[in-house]
């Protein structure tokens, strides 16, 4: 046999490889991964660069009542991570609100969550992006949500926004700009009211969703779930509300000074010193400021009032009426609202003519620091006690139908002026927001709430 003949071993043939080709191999292979390193690594540096996000800082203040975190009790306030769960008291009258920063802008206020009586949630995530150039947004999603909310957006935000909130019932509600919400999650219904930006409402059947413009509301009933129902809201009857109209005017010291168009204020005052209204920035909404110290210890009162026309305006073709009212109480010197219960650090007064033309007053006090014994917590011409909150904490009020709770010959039937005014010998307040709502109430929801 020749030389060159293949020597065969247990009878498998001996193969010859070729270098050349397991040298392309080799370096076909690690040209391949040098490739896919590269691209890997220029995905992780984009995705790090203009995709990745992190948590925004979030605090609850508990305005009154009980709230829970993760079924523990909060008293005052909270720091808050993503993926705790928010329940609070059924008594109707709990309430917090929860504060979402920009911890990257000087914890600059995103949007303030005001949280009713009843309301549970889980919150998944609140995420910025990590950087200023990336692409992402300011994103904040609820799930299992149940109960009723109020929502504020900041104004002038970084970046864009948008807020989820995924029901129980299985409905998706949308906010994608800064302005005023308000929605409500019930056995029933979901409801949305747009009063300034940009909201849509998804029912289950995810090709039905319908954007609800401002001025509106859109609601899902349970009965016909598949279907959104889009209704003008409430409508406000005062101007300027929350007080973003201003201009420069001189007060009754002289002094010139920033004041909320439309509405009129005043100082009184037994003795010196003489108490300060203006308008500040805070927690990135404009608020009216009423402060009275210096030790003072005479009774003073500073007062803001808003006219509504000349003749007032006629409320009997409304079947609801509301006065509704968002402040922190700040400090305040007198136990309750003093030895009358008249000097509360915030009342609300409605003045109007009634059914039978006679003149009427309706009164609410707000104060925080507990009675002493014999002091009243309602005034001579209050209709309700007045309420307790909580001190340096946000708070929301609702007076519910005004209309349900005053008797036939008291029914308004045209309002003549709205006012707000802190009494007492020292006090410090804010106040973000003061609303007249009248609507009619929809035919199938008597007594439903307002939705303006």
């Amino acid at each position: 046999m020749s030389d060159a003949s293949i020597t065969v071993r247990e009878g498998v043939p001996r193969a010859r490889h070729d270098p050349q080709r397991v040298a392309w191999g080799v370096l076909l292979l690690a040209f391949a991964i040098f490739c896919l390193t590269c691209v890997a690594t220029g995905v992780g540096v984009y995705y790090f660069l203009f995709q990745s996000t992190m948590p925004l800082d979030m605090q609850l203040r508990v305005g009154r009542g009980s709230i829970g975190v993760n079924q523990q009790f909060v008293p005052l306030e909270r720091e808050l991570l993503n993926g705790d769960e928010l329940s609070t008291g059924t008594d109707g009258q709990s309430q917090a609100t929860v504060f979402f920063f920009d911890p990257q802008r000087e914890r600059h206020l995103i949007a303030a969550v005001t949280v009713k009586g009843g309301t549970n949630f889980t919150l998944r995530r609140a995420l910025r992006p990590r950087f200023d150039w990336g692409n992402n947004q300011y994103s904040i999603e609820l799930l299992d949500f149940t109960g009723d909310l109020e929502i504020f957006v900041v104004r002038d935000l970084a970046g864009f926004f948008r807020m989820t909130i995924n029901t129980r019932q299985g409905n998706l509600i949308d906010l994608a700009e800064s302005g005023r919400y308000s929605v409500s999650a019930r056995e029933g219904q979901t409801r949305v009211v747009n009063q300034e930006g940009k909201a849509a409402l998804i029912p289950p059947d995810r090709s039905q969703g319908r954007d609800i413009p401002a001025g509106s509301q859109g609601t899902v009933y349970t009965d016909t779930p598949d279907q959104v129902v889009v209704l003008p809201a409430y409508t406000n009857l005062l101007e300027n509300s929350t007080f973003e109209d201003t201009a420069l005017v001189e007060n009754d010291s002289g002094e010139m000074q920033v004041i909320a168009r439309i509405w009129g204020c005043r100082n009184d005052q037994v003795s010196a010193p003489r108490g300060l209204y203006r308008t500040e920035i805070l927690d990135g909404r404009t608020i009216m400021r009423f402060l009275r110290g210096e030790n003072a210890t005479s009774n003073g009162e500073t007062r803001c009032v808003a006219f509504l026309g000349q003749s007032g305006r006629d409320v009997s073709g409304y079947d609801y009426l509301e006065v509704r009212a968002s402040f922190s109480l700040n400090y305040q010197s007198l136990a309750a609202c003093g030895w009358q219960g008249s000097e509360c650090p915030l009342m609300l007064q409605l003045d109007y003519v009634d059914q039978n033309g006679e003149l009427q007053k309706w009164y609410h006090g707000f104060y925080y620091l507990e009675p002493q014994p014999g002091n009243p917590l309602t005034c001579s011409s209050c209709q309700q006690e007045h309420d307790r909150v909580n001190e340096k904490s946000w708070y929301t009020y609702s007076s519910s139908n005004l209309f349900a709770l005053m008797g036939p010959d008291e029914r308004p039937q045209t309002i003549l002026n709205v006012q707000f005014y802190a009494s007492g010998h020292q006090y410090d307040v804010s106040i973000g927001e003061v609303s007249l709502l009248a609507g009619k109430m929809p035919n199938n929801q008597p007594g439903a709430s307002p939705s303006g």
